[in-house]
């Protein structure tokens, strides 16, 4: 069957914004700018680095590194610990500039997105055009700059809106993706890293371009079917993991404590607040969770995770709590500090279910409940409400 003329070639628009967090903390205070300004824990304790602006960057500062190693490399930055809610209402903003441009959208994490602009030329011209209109729309309004990549795959232009980076917009014309990736160097595709990356140098692929020429036959010989992806990946063509229709497979929030804590309120505390940001976020896409999952890193560094299988698939943040809660308390070994603590949910679903006649009025009560607290919190922050066992005692203040 031949192509009809009519049929539009398919437009993915990657837009990342750039520094996000120390773009938010500049806006809020001017005085920032220009500065190395990174966004973290406490430099002189544990965790990573959450963001950090191009000043720092210069000295080697990057996201997830270890905040001590960036104290190292840039002892002169300016360390913020970070304010999540406003991190969070300015997404909200750039979700809804986003939503004008077109029905599809997909919001990767709290600064990153995919928009389908397939047939949106009525509405914005070409998608070049819709592309500049959108960078330009999220400065005005926001204050915010973001950098794009657009092509016809989720691949390509993710990689064209980071090598366009800072501020910038990176079009690949269409026929041309391979093109386009075949001088990067192999770590470039998402997919490959530490332990993938020294085998293909071993075999003599130091570039995409390398992988193409190496064909399929070859990848799949050496890799399996992940080398059947890598070649995929190689022509610049979207594998499943890019499709919309892909739903997270887990969602999950853990913190590493800045000093080891047995503090049985401070720990209760935690996993409270945990579920709390696992819930939102299993709203946010409309999904409710099987399992729940608890994970646990002592001071020594051994780390132990447990799950729960429930007998209803919930999204609430007390129902999450009260089985994540569970779960600590048969797993810790209360002779142990611990240093990290997180919650997971998995075997995620959608759809509403059939609850018993008994417990229906008080889910139907407690999905209402959460409903209002996820509406304040997008006006006033995720701060805003809170569960009671996630606030602190009068005597921790």
């Amino acid at each position: 069957m031949t192509q009809s003329p009519n049929r539009s070639i398919r437009q993915i628009l990657h837009v990342d914004m750039d520094a996000f967090f120390v773009s938010v903390e500049e806006l809020e205070n001017p005085s920032l700018k220009g500065e190395p300004v990174i966004v973290g824990a406490d430099p002189d304790g544990r965790g990573v680095v959450a963001a950090a602006s191009y000043e720092a960057r210069k000295f080697g500062v990057h996201s997830a590194m270890p905040i001590r190693t960036a104290k190292k490399l840039c002892p002169h930055a300016i360390f913020l610990r970070g304010h999540h809610e406003k991190y969070r209402e300015y997404s909200d903003k750039i979700g809804q500039i986003f939503s004008e441009f077109t029905p599809v959208v997909e919001m990767v994490s709290i600064d990153e997105a995919y928009l389908d602009l397939t047939g949106c030329e009525r509405l914005h011209g070409s998608p070049l055009h819709g592309a500049d209109k959108l960078i330009r729309t999220v400065k005005d309004r926001t204050g915010l700059n973001c950098s794009v990549g657009l092509s016809t795959s989720h691949l390509v232009s993710k990689i064209a809106s980071d090598q366009a980076k800072p501020h910038g917009l990176l079009f690949v014309l269409p026929g041309y993706e391979a093109k386009f990736l075949a001088p990067l160097p192999i770590r470039r595709l998402p997919g490959i890293g530490k332990v993938t990356e020294p085998e293909l140098l071993s075999r003599g692929i130091s570039s995409i371009g390398d992988l193409a020429r190496a064909g399929p036959e070859k990848l799949k010989e050496w890799f399996g079917k992940y080398g059947e992806w890598l070649y995929t990946k190689s022509q610049g063509l979207d594998i499943e993991a890019y499709e919309y229709s892909e739903e997270p497979k887990s969602i999950s929030h853990e913190t590493t404590y800045d000093t080891d804590t047995d503090d049985v309120e401070e720990l209760e505390r935690t996993l409270s607040y945990l579920s709390q940001l696992v819930g939102r976020r299993l709203r946010d896409h409309r999904l409710f969770a099987r399992t729940v999952g608890l994970k646990l890193r002592y001071a020594d560094f051994r780390t132990l995770t447990r799950d729960v299988t429930l007998a209803e698939p919930t999204h609430l943040d007390s129902v999450i709590f009260e089985n994540a809660l569970r779960l600590f308390e048969k797993t810790w070994n209360r002779k142990q500090k611990i240093r990290l603590l997180g919650v997971r949910t998995s075997n995620l679903e959608k759809g509403v279910f059939q609850r018993g006649l008994l417990e229906a009025p008080q889910k139907e009560k407690l999905e209402r409940l959460a409903q209002t607290a996820d509406q304040l919190r997008n006006r006033f922050g995720f701060d805003a409400v809170k569960l009671a066992r996630s606030l602190e005692s009068d005597k921790k203040k």
